[in-house]
């Protein structure tokens, strides 16, 4: 092995000055090289201890059969909503401000009851009623409920019905007065909507049931999942351009 050294001129009047000033400087190049060489092992210590994808998602499962079997909700969205949202991260936040593992933005936190965002057991309970109650608002449909997570309810509404939506911002939505059938023809929500229906796409079968509540729960179910997920959802060489006939501009906050 080879050392490399270094030594400083000095007078030889003032050898133990000298020898002082080496030994301080031997003992700093030493230091330097000790964390030079822990920063690796300190970095893959890091990647150990964090939680992997599977991890994650196992930690957050038994809130997500929870929340879907209180509100209704095929668990199977709820899942896929948390996994496309997040990746199941509790401390995710994004550019635009939306917080948890379910992604919600201030207003609709506020809206309902949502203190923490980061903390899941709440943040998925808050999503799954959020879900719930675009689906009633949307007569049941699964794609525009979930557009409607990802672009707004209005903006759904919007190019459901071909009336554009002013928002107090100043920014008018659709204002071409285009109907698509309620999924805005935005990329990154058409994108979205079809990673949550995909796991919906083979097997659902809806059966009779015997006894008249389990009935009753059938029909639950079925109104839930009304859409026909072999549909394609509505694209940008697709869509349906032709202009609504109102011209009827609805004043909401900003989406």
């Amino acid at each position: 092995m080879f050392a490399l050294g270094f030594q400083l001129p000095c007078q030889e009047s003032w050898p133990t000055g000298c020898t002082r000033e080496r030994t301080m400087k031997n003992k700093l190049v030493n230091s330097l090289l000790l964390s030079l060489l822990l920063v690796p092992t300190s970095m893959a210590q890091m990647r150990n201890d964090s939680p992997t994808l599977q991890e994650r998602a196992r930690a957050l499962e038994p809130f997500i059969i929870e929340s879907a079997k209180r509100y209704g909700i095929d668990v199977r969205i709820l899942r896929t909503m948390c996994f496309v949202e997040s990746r199941f991260r509790v401390d995710a936040v994004s550019p635009k401000g939306a917080r948890g593992p379910m992604q919600f933005m201030p207003e609709t936190a506020v809206r309902y009851g949502l203190i923490n965002p980061h903390d899941p057991k709440t943040a998925i309970d808050a999503a799954a009623r959020y879900l719930r109650d675009l689906l009633e608002n949307f007569d049941g449909r699964i794609d525009l409920a979930i557009a409607a997570y990802n672009s707004g309810e209005g903006a759904v509404e919007s190019f459901r019905t071909g009336r554009p939506l002013l928002l107090r911002s100043g920014k008018i939505i659709n204002p071409h007065q285009l109907v698509t059938g309620g999924v805005p023809p935005y990329r990154e929500t058409q994108n979205y909507v079809k990673q949550i229906l995909l796991p919906l796409t083979s097997g659902l079968v809806a059966r009779p049931s015997v006894t008249s509540t389990a009935r009753k729960t059938e029909v639950v179910k079925r109104k839930v999942l009304t859409l026909d997920v072999n549909a394609p959802v509505p694209s940008g060489e697709s869509i349906n351009t032709r202009a609504a006939n109102s011209s009827f501009i609805e004043i909401k906050d900003d989406l």
